[in-house]
């Protein structure tokens, strides 16, 4: 992963609960930052309304994994780049790559894939045409977009 793949970023600070006993941050800690920075993504589309429990659907996350590159301590900033590289039938997915500010050297990357499901019976359903439409926009052509017909 390379950080000009990606068209967006957000910057946290490592607070002291969520280091360890050789003060680095806890390796779990990845996946709180992660959603973080999928968040805030998903703000700067405007879609929140997709995660919205007003919404009909829900994402359920059925893979995450995270590669730990270097420490990153109490106090560090970190800039977490997010990007959606891929849309499924039903799925979609979003890597993460973070970095520490300072040093710019990278902390850790991560993957975690989301499948939407209807809130009632919660069995997949496809990615909502509007959001693909919001994420095609935002990312270009590197984006795949692999629907099913």
């Amino acid at each position: 992963m390379d950080r000009k793949d990606f068209n967006f970023s957000t910057e946290l600070r490592v607070r002291l609960p969520e280091t360890d006993a050789f003060g680095i941050v806890f390796h779990a800690n990845f996946f709180i930052y992660f959603d973080v920075a999928r968040v805030d993504y998903l703000r700067n589309l405007d879609a929140l309304r997709f995660i919205s429990p007003a919404y009909a659907r829900n994402n359920a996350l059925v893979h995450a994994d995270a590669d730990f590159r270097s420490p990153a301590r109490f106090d560090d900033v970190l800039v977490v780049h997010a990007r959606i590289p891929e849309f499924k039938t039903s799925s979609f997915t979003f890597e993460f790559l973070t970095l520490h500010k300072a040093e710019n050297r990278v902390v850790a990357t991560g993957k975690t894939t989301l499948v939407v499901v209807d809130e009632k019976t919660w069995r997949p359903v496809p990615v909502p045409e509007e959001f693909r439409a919001l994420v095609r926009k935002f990312e270009g052509p590197s984006l795949i977009d692999r629907k099913s017909p």
